[in-house]
């Protein structure tokens, strides 16, 4: 069994395409298909169920997919472990997190590279559910995200930070000029949320439950900076966290009365996972 094996089995299951997979991995088909049956033959058991063209993961690769994914993400780390004791500062660093999260990041992503111009950066936006999943599959180092609402032995959780969910207003809307603005108030007004899976959209549906409030939204949509420009206008008020409007002219966050509790940011990382310098700087920029 050989790494590049494990590589380009890896590279199959995601896509369950061998002619995608081997364009990925920069090698013919025929090759990866030799090399993913040389797998299968040292393991004593097939790997993928092969259906006229189409491939899909057997019981047994399934079982294996993240295991293979463990040993190509240690290998990694391993490499980068002996880069960063010759002082070597090249590299991929892979960054994951969500969308509300977007303007906080924005400032550190531009001084590390900056500072770093030959590591190679890759920044991958996703719902939490997903961004969680990435760092478990190791298909990101980290995550930039919100608390996690169920705790996970295999993942750490380090605070970086405490945000609130607010009520984004434009600067010349009435609401600004306001301290506080209660879950009925709101109802007067054009009411704005992310999509269905976003964790602001998830703490504002539950707020109102909670509350016995029934406060629909005229709007949802899945793109914060569209959402953000609404806002701009004065005809609409964003439900969203307190973060992501940082750095933004012309917006301000009014507190919700009935929501105090905080959102805490984390960095979020698999449990014993070998941190790079490259990973400890861009932690300590943020």
């Amino acid at each position: 069994m050989e790494l590049r094996q494990l590589k380009y089995f890896i590279a199959s299951a995601e896509t369950l395409n061998f002619t995608v997979a081997a364009q990925q991995c920069f090698i013919t088909q025929s090759t990866l298909s030799q090399q993913i049956k040389q797998l299968e033959n040292d393991l004593g058991t097939p790997l993928f169920e092969r259906v006229g063209k189409r491939v899909y993961l057997t019981e047994a690769g399934r079982a294996f997919l993240p295991f293979a994914r463990q040993t190509v993400a240690d290998a990694a780390y391993g490499v980068q472990r002996i880069k960063d004791i010759e002082g070597i500062t090249t590299g991929c660093l892979r960054i994951g997190t969500t969308y509300g999260l977007s303007a906080l990041i924005t400032d550190s992503i531009d001084r590390f590279s900056a500072q770093y111009p030959e590591i190679h950066l890759e920044v991958t936006f996703l719902k939490q559910n997903d961004l969680i999943e990435a760092v478990r599959e190791r298909k990101v180092d980290f995550a930039l995200t919100f608390e996690m609402m169920e705790k996970d032995e295999l993942l750490t959780e380090d605070l970086v930070a405490t945000y609130h969910l607010r009520a984004i207003v434009s600067a010349d809307n009435p609401l600004s000029q306001q301290a506080t603005v209660s879950l009925r108030q709101l109802s007067d007004y054009n009411i704005c949320t992310p999509a269905h899976g976003m964790n602001a959209r998830r703490m504002f549906d539950e707020l109102c439950a909670k509350k016995g409030v029934e406060l629909k939204p005229r709007l949802e949509i899945n793109e914060i900076h569209t959402l953000l420009h609404l806002v701009r206008t004065g005809r609409w008020v964003a439900i969203l966290v307190d973060s992501i409007i940082h750095g933004e002219e012309n917006l301000c966050a009014v507190t919700i009365r009935e929501a105090p509790l905080p959102m805490p940011v984390v960095w979020l990382y698999p449990q014993g996972m070998y941190m790079s310098n490259a990973v400890r700087k861009f932690m300590e920029l943020l």
